[in-house]
């Protein structure tokens, strides 16, 4: 991982703890995880929804790096749009990521991706995932996070990607709960 990267990761969790984490970034175990799928997986180009203040898109930033790949990330809320970017300006990411502002479900996206990271508005998973699988491969992975600490507010999702023969699916007690999803 490049120094800057670490340097910008270790600043806003500092900060986090600090503050008792506000933009509710993710565990560093599940950035690790994030990363190292990337990297083991090779996986070149990444959705994100829900960029906040960008902790979890430099994590993605970390891997990409490593495989040449592009992140493209989705927030609405301006002020965190903002934040996300001077972050990844500091970090040396940004040429391999791409901010797209909005309400994920209306806004397009300019690639097929190999991954789709979810971590936005709980019950709206299902529409996130209804509106960017046509734009994966089959092999393509979903990660949703807070399977576990948002279990009730994410029943719909959860019951779509179980009950489906579309996606083999596994839930990892990683941070506050990861469901894996990979399309079959």
């Amino acid at each position: 991982m490049k120094q800057e990267v670490k340097k910008v990761l270790d600043s806003i969790e500092k900060q986090s703890q600090e503050e008792g984490n506000p933009c509710w970034i993710i565990s560093h175990k599940t950035g690790e995880f994030l990363r190292n799928l990337i990297i083991e997986r090779d996986i070149k180009k990444v959705l994100e929804i829900g960029t906040s203040i960008g902790y979890s898109g430099l994590w993605l930033a970390s891997g990409l790096r490593k495989t040449g790949g592009k992140l493209y990330t989705v927030e609405s809320k301006k002020e965190r749009f903002d934040v996300a970017a001077a972050n990844f300006a500091e970090a040396g990411v940004e040429d391999i990521v791409q901010q797209l502002f909005g309400h994920a479900p209306d806004v397009e996206i300019p690639d097929m991706i190999d991954m789709l990271f979810l971590d936005a508005t709980k019950f709206e998973y299902k529409y996130y995932l209804s509106t960017y699988v046509f734009h994966m491969r089959k092999g393509g992975i979903i990660v949703a996070d807070n399977a576990i600490s948002h279990k009730d507010a994410l029943s719909d999702y959860y019951k779509l990607v179980v009950d489906s023969d579309q996606f083999k699916t596994e839930l990892l007690k990683i941070g506050t709960g990861l469901l894996v999803s990979e399309i079959v």
